[in-house]
Formats: C-alpha cells, structure tokens, sequence
C-alpha cells in the first residue's frame, strides 16, 4: 500500500512506470534577494527557455549491477544510490521522497538528470532538480501531486543547499509563474502584461549560495537599513511592473544592484558586466541570486536593443544565457 500525499489515504502501490519523466524550469529574482531571507518581499520569475530535467530509464543491457543509480552530467554525477553520502543533497531527497510517497524499495532503474541551468549561478539549479525528480517519482507511480506539494518537499532540501533558505526559489519553481513572494506570507501570482527582454549573462565565476548567505546574516545589524530599503523597493516594483511600466522597472533593478553592492555581495566582475549592459542601452541591470558571482540580468526595450546589449555583454567576457 501507498499513502496518497494529496488525498493522505491509502491506496494500493502501482507499479512503477520507467520511463517517466519531470520537468522544471530556472528562476531569476527580479528584486529582493537576501531581502527575502528577513521577510521582506521578493519578486521571482520562471526562465521556462532554461530546464532542468528527470527521467527514470531502465539499465542498459551490459549493466550488471542493476542497482538504482543517479547520473547526471552537469553535476559531474554517476554513482550507485547506496554509494553516496548520507549528507549528499540528492540522496536526502530520495529518502525524502520514498517517506512522502511511502516507496519501500527504490525501484530497478536509473535516475538520469540533465539541466541547461549553470550551477552555482543564482537561476535555482537545485531547486529545480528537486522540482523535476518529485515530478518524475509522482508520474512513474501515478500520483497526481499538486505544486505546492512539489514546493514543500523541495523546500526541505533547499535547506541542505542555503542553509537558510526563503522559499523563493523552490516555490517560483513549482509553480512556474512570477511571484511576489514574503517568507512565511505566501505568494501572490504578478501579472506581467508583457514579455519582459530580459538578458541572463553568466559572469563565468562561481559562488556558494550559503556562504554569502551565511556572511549577510553575520552582519545583519549592519545591514538592516539596508534590506528594509530592498522591501519597500521592491512593492515599488510590484507596481510598475503590473503597469508595465518599463523605465520605472529599469530604474528599480539599477537602484536594487546598487543596494546589494553596499550589502558586499556584488564584485568588480557584476558590476563591469552592468556598467557594459547599461552604457549599451539597458534599460536597468543588476545581478540576480546571491551574488559574488553568478548571473547579471539586463533589461532592454526592443528587439534591437536586445542584440546589442547581447553581444557587448560577450565581448566583454559574459556567456549569454538567455
């Protein structure tokens, strides 16, 4: 028997479908990163251009340990299930999903995961090989799991990659819409009246989500002032964006960077990468994520615009990513 986590009742235990699979996409935070950790308001948006994926695949013929392993290329990942560590991120959600899902025994198969989302970079790669995983174990046993489902489970192992994570990214991600989000308040859908030309340029450097995390916490009071200013920039966003207000949004992102530089978690890198974007008719530019690395988002007005700002952020060392 299984316990059915969206009707928590018992039903018999199917058999598994190999070959099922689950999609989610990268997030980008628009406004309020770190913010969002003190409960002040974020807003975040699905890349649906930019995937992670899960898939459950029978073994090859010449394999003869037939034993349930993970394989992913991005994480540089090929490792039977019993050979990972107990603290590794993906093996606390299986277990966590054999718990919720209440799967005795993992099932003969290979878990394959293949993203187009950096890692390391602020786009939500962890949350969203949870997201993808959970969806692919509730389709191979025919469960019908709601998002919000998605996103509590996959909260939990967001803890195992932030330390002490807002939620942003794994409800962004699960529900695959934008959100203005406050920790322990919910979300409340935003609607974009148009498609936003956002440019994601990765800055090429690696950062460790819960060590800048950890720094910012270590100078809160220092901080304070400044993070309350991020909130009541960010309901400011809010508004022009559902006014579709372009410049206004622009203005915000650049006031927004310039806010995260004096919390110390930009660097020379972002901050060249916004002065190119800006001097090449961006409209706003600022970095995304944690920061000291990662990504930089760069909005433009048209589709010209949009090349341009392309093709400077290139030449000037960044790989584009959408």
């Amino acid at each position: 028997m299984i316990v059915n986590p969206v009707l928590s009742k018992e039903i018999p235990l199917p058999a598994v479908r190999i070959g099922a699979s689950g999609v989610a996409p990268a997030k980008t935070i628009l406004f309020g990163e770190h913010a969002v950790v003190y409960g002040e308001p974020g807003i975040a948006i699905p890349l649906w251009e930019i995937q992670t994926s899960a898939r459950l695949l029978p073994f090859p013929t010449d394999d003869t340990a037939q034993e349930f392993r993970i394989v992913s290329e991005s994480a540089e990942l090929d490792a039977a299930f019993s050979d990972l560590s107990e603290s590794n991120p993906l093996k606390k959600l299986i277990r966590l999903i054999q718990e919720a899902f209440s799967i005795p025994v993992l099932p003969d198969c290979i878990l394959e995961i293949q993203s187009a989302i950096p890692i390391a970079s602020g786009l939500g790669s962890g949350a969203a090989a949870s997201v993808a995983i959970i969806r692919a174990f509730a389709a191979a046993y025919g469960l019908e799991l709601s998002d919000e489902k998605t996103s509590e489970l996959a909260f939990e192992i967001e803890k195992c990659y932030h330390g002490m994570p807002s939620g942003l990214d794994n409800t962004t991600i699960s529900f695959g819409k934008p959100l203005f989000f406050r920790k322990g308040k919910g979300f409340e859908p935003i609607h974009l009246p148009d498609r936003l030309r956002l440019i994601v340029a990765d800055s090429g450097l690696k950062s460790v989500t819960s060590e800048v995390v950890a720094d910012v916490r270590a100078s809160y009071h220092q901080f304070a002032p400044v993070i309350r200013e991020i909130g009541q920039l960010v309901r400011k966003a809010r508004t022009a964006l559902e006014n579709g207000d372009l410049f206004a949004t622009g203005a915000l992102m650049n006031e927004n960077h310039r806010l995260l530089q004096k919390m110390t978690v930009s660097n020379e890198k972002l901050d060249d990468l916004a002065a190119v974007a800006l001097q090449n008719g961006a409209i706003g530019a600022k970095l995304t994520g944690a920061g000291r690395g990662g990504n930089l988002l760069a909005l433009a007005e048209t589709a010209p615009d949009t090349l341009r700002i392309h093709n400077a952020l290139e030449k000037a060392g960044a790989r584009i990513i959408r």
